[in-house]
């Protein structure tokens, strides 16, 4: 009986969290909209555009600050990932290796061979846009990311052909990550170039480009 009432549980709060997702990315498509349409104004005018005019009044909806303060991080992380027009608002990494945005697809030198290596060794890292240092550890399928704070990121990782690899996130207790992913969603890699310390890698979004470097230990 506790079983079946702990099944219940777990369908209902998945359902629950799918559903606040879903609100949350049709909200975030008008802001994207009314961010596309404002472009040519300062920065500052956009953001609080954007927040006068969308996320305050449907955080209003909420009466709980808890799950107000909850919502805002949903909405903040879901425009990170799908809206490059909010992304572009912030500065870029502050450290040579982080991540940068770019709307040229970079330039490849690599062969397939050099690729296939890098599942030839299990620790690697990466840096946030802040400058925060995340390790990764990759074992056979399952790619972990420990972050600064000491959470982490579990993902799925499949080495597909033309220097590409897959991840699809299985779970994460990092405040970004959680409200950037939900259970199943794929992020498709690609790596362009390799030096002595490192590979170079990006990640496409329609027409921009993510990219980043992962470094060897």
């Amino acid at each position: 009986m506790k079983i079946n009432l702990l099944l219940i549980f777990l369908f209902c709060f998945s359902f629950s969290r799918s559903q606040s997702v879903q609100a949350v990315d049709s909200l975030n498509i008008e802001i994207c909209k009314a961010l596309v349409q404002n472009k040519n104004l300062n920065n500052e005018i956009r953001l609080n555009t954007i927040t006068n005019s969308h996320i305050i009044p449907y955080l209003k909806k909420f009466e709980d600050s808890i799950t107000r303060q909850k919502t805002f991080e949903l909405i903040f992380f879901r425009l990170h990932k799908n809206c490059n027009e909010f992304v572009a608002l912030f500065p870029q990494s502050k450290v040579d290796d982080g991540w940068a945005l770019q709307y040229e697809k970079p330039l490849e030198n690599i062969t397939k061979e050099q690729c296939y290596q890098l599942t030839k060794d299990s620790k690697y890292h990466y840096f946030e846009n802040d400058g925060n240092k995340v390790e990764v550890t990759l074992s056979q399928n399952l790619w972990t990311e420990k972050f600064s704070d000491n959470s982490t990121s579990k993902l799925h990782f499949k080495q597909k052909g033309n220097c590409e690899f897959e991840l699809e996130f299985i779970e994460s207790d990092n405040i970004s990550r959680k409200n950037m992913s939900i259970k199943g969603d794929k992020y498709l890699y690609k790596i362009y170039d390799e030096d002595a310390d490192s590979y170079r890698v990006y990640l496409k979004n329609k027409e921009t480009y993510y990219t980043f470097k992962l470094l060897k230990q």
